[in-house]
């Protein structure tokens, strides 16, 4: 087997990419979070100032804290820190803890500000599964290791798919998983039937009916289930309930349409005054794609396609077997979760809620990629 090379020191590629794309990314936000901050708060620049004040700052003191912390430290607290995780999601169950925004508890009010807790537990799956993947080596195969494994997976997509409501957060929690067990040294039948498993999860996840307490015209509760309507809008437009079911993903459509080659111009979005829902978040890249036209898009797509390669380098050139787990997850993570942002503004996905890494508002989202790439 051909020995790999020992990287060492910082790589400026990936350094260079991932600060590219930050400051890309709060050039973004600006643009598309100016007319709803002018709106709910008088001041256009209000949310751009709450992203740095309560993601940015915070997210480049983790980055370089964990850019420096030593593995040994990080395979200690992993454990620990991923059953903290598991309780800090757990509590949105109590009826008195969270905070409800359109039917579902996945928000945290901590006074100072509010987190996604859910953002939190893929960084803990990531390191813990790491460590637990990296001490049992060939052991991986035994039974009640494969109980613990099921169990840490289990768990932590229960609680976010179940607990939450949040299908696409589950997802990605079950495709890092996933992903660092195929590099491990378990056997290809036990992955397959925990793709399986996963697979059933999700399935009945989408066609079992849930009370999302949704408000339709008429001003009564709606509780058909949301994730099999939102599928239907994608792949049978004609059949959707309501004009509402289709709302975001045609003015998703229309903003990208409206862009053209060139865009029409930074800052000139007409899709952003409130035509879109949640600009600053789930369609964002719509308005930028709306400003920076095709080309713009491409460049922007070519900075995430960047940093995913260079992981994807930096993975088959060390030898260090807990480093190469760490990357496999964190670069699956970053990976799905930019598709899974991206795709629904051309239709080719449901409507999700998962922010755009670095460029999305969202202070908990910035400061757990800024920590994940600090450890990268």
């Amino acid at each position: 087997m051909k020995q790999k090379n020992i990287l060492k020191g910082v790589d400026t590629v990936l350094l260079v990419s991932t600060g590219i794309l930050l400051l890309v990314g709060l050039i973004i936000l600006q643009s598309a979070s100016g007319p709803s901050s002018h709106k709910f708060f008088g001041n256009a620049y209000a949310e751009f100032m709450s992203q740095l004040q309560k993601g940015v700052l915070p997210g480049l003191v983790l980055f370089f804290l964990f850019a420096n912390l030593s593995f040994n430290w990080i395979r200690r607290l992993s454990i620990l820190g991923w059953i903290a995780m598991i309780i800090l999601n757990a509590s949105l169950l109590v009826p008195s803890i969270g905070v409800e925004v359109n039917g579902a508890k996945r928000w945290l009010d901590i006074g100072i500000a509010r987190i996604q807790p859910a953002e939190f537990l893929k960084l803990a799956l990531v390191v813990c599964l790491a460590t637990i993947l990296f001490k049992l080596g060939k052991n991986i195969n035994r039974v009640q290791s494969l109980l613990l494994i099921t169990f840490i997976i289990g768990i932590s997509a229960a609680i976010v798919i179940v607990g939450q409501s949040s299908l696409s957060n589950g997802i990605i929690l079950i495709a890092i998983a996933l992903s660092m067990l195929f590099q491990s040294k378990i056997k290809f039948r036990f992955i397959a039937i925990f793709a399986i498993l996963a697979s059933i999860t999700i399935i009945a996840s989408i066609f079992y009916p849930t009370n999302n307490n949704k408000q339709n015209n008429d001003n009564t509760t709606n509780k058909d289930n949301y994730r099999k309507e939102r599928i239907t809008t994608l792949f049978q437009p004609e059949k959707a309930d309501s004009l509402d079911a289709r709302y975001q993903s045609d003015n998703n459509m229309i903003a990208v349409g409206s862009g053209g080659l060139l865009g029409v111009g930074i800052g000139e979005s007409r899709q952003k005054f409130f035509y879109l829902p949640e600009a600053s978040t789930d369609s964002i890249f719509a308005v930028f794609a709306e400003e920076a036209g095709f080309v713009g898009s491409i460049l922007l797509l070519s900075i995430f396609l960047t940093i995913i390669f260079r992981i994807l380098f930096l993975h088959t050139h060390i030898s260090d077997e807990f480093s190469r787990y760490i990357l496999i997850g964190g670069v699956t993570w970053f990976a799905l979760q930019t598709l899974i942002n991206i795709a629904p503004t051309i239709q080719l996905a449901p409507v999700t809620g998962v922010p755009l890494p670095f460029v999305s508002e969202g202070g908990t989202s910035m400061i757990v990629f800024c920590t994940l790439f600090g450890i990268i």
